[in-house]
């Protein structure tokens, strides 16, 4: 059970409570302190007993999930994000699918997410976790989301990419995958991903898109692709750059930005955009604050959509690859 953690005080004691009331209990628990420059133990208070914390000067999630696989025993590895939290029988659950499935390097749960305390989706809805081929799909989308990992598979590929300041967890799930590590999945909603207001900024979008145009090169320069999966690949390039072009766009929109109306125009006569694509951004080519307004009032309709927007679930853009950013 590892926990990577950087400024995490006000939700590291819940996330901690929660592995706690495992219907199963964890072997151990991992915090990596990511050169935090808070209290971790302040904030764990009498729950620091019993708990490995490793600490390690600040260089990113990638490493620290890093350091968590060097320090952890376990034959899984069972990631929660410092601000998340478990449902009782998760670990249980990530158990027994490993005892029915051995052979499994990589064990995926379904998820809720929770906007500002409140149920907004169900993760399998908008990301399905059965699927035909799941090497196809893991180059389509990131479909599972804080698994299990066997321990030494993922330190037979080289653990995380370090280089990778966010879509590092999906680069890893597309080498494990590649690599031939089969998957389970429990398709029942055990996680809980706690999203809140303000929690990320409208420079996100571009963030995301940038890291997974990188993603996809690197990912083609993998030589155990096979020719289908090549095209997959191809294909989900395309589709991030028109992405970055949708989230270049939205951004220089939502700020105010000299050049709002050149991006918005370049989206009206761009190939492979979407006919609603176009009509927004024709609004935003016409009148750049109406268009903003529009951005504005969505928001605020209906704020826990537009925070999974954020995160790539639900932003159209024709993409074959949309996602979140952990």
């Amino acid at each position: 059970m590892i926990i990577p953690y950087y400024r995490g005080a006000d939700s590291i004691g819940e996330a901690v409570a929660s592995v706690r009331a495992q219907t199963l209990a964890a072997d151990e628990i991992v915090i990596v302190d990511d050169g935090s420059p808070d209290d971790l133990e302040a904030a764990l208070g009498e729950a620091a007993a019993g708990i490995k914390i490793v600490r390690k000067p600040n260089g990113g999630i990638s490493s620290a999930m890093n350091a968590a696989t060097e320090a952890a025993s376990g034959d899984f590895l069972v990631q929660l994000d410092q601000d998340d939290v478990f449902m009782p029988g998760r670990l249980e659950a990530v158990a027994a699918a490993a005892g029915a499935n051995p052979e499994a390097d990589v064990i995926a749960t379904d998820a809720i997410v929770e906007f500002d305390g409140a149920d907004v989706a169900r993760i399998g809805a908008l990301s399905p976790l059965e699927v035909p081929d799941p090497r196809e799909a893991i180059l389509r989308r990131c479909y599972i989301l804080w698994p299990a990992v066997r321990r030494t598979r993922l330190q037979a590929i080289g653990g995380y990419d370090e280089s990778f300041p966010v879509m590092q967890d999906w680069d890893c799930f597309i080498r494990l995958l590649i690599s031939g590590a089969p998957v389970a999945v429990v398709p029942e909603p055990l996680y809980r991903w706690r999203l809140t207001p303000g929690s990320r900024s409208s420079s996100d979008g571009v963030e995301n898109a940038e890291a997974l145009i990188r993603l996809m090169e690197k990912t083609a320069g993998n030589p155990d692709l096979r020719p289908s999966e090549r095209q997959i690949v191809a294909e989900n390039l395309a589709s991030q750059h028109r992405r970055m072009a949708l989230e270049r766009a939205h951004l220089a929109v939502e700020t105010g930005a000299r050049d709002a109306r050149r991006r918005s125009l370049d989206l009206v006569t761009g190939a492979g955009f979407s006919l609603s694509s176009r009509v927004k951004a024709a609004v935003a080519v016409v009148s750049p604050r109406l268009a903003a307004r529009f951005i504005e009032a969505r928001a605020a309709r209906d704020p826990g959509a537009e925070a999974l927007s954020r995160r790539g679930f639900g932003r159209s853009t024709d993409s074959i690859g949309d996602r979140k950013n952990l």
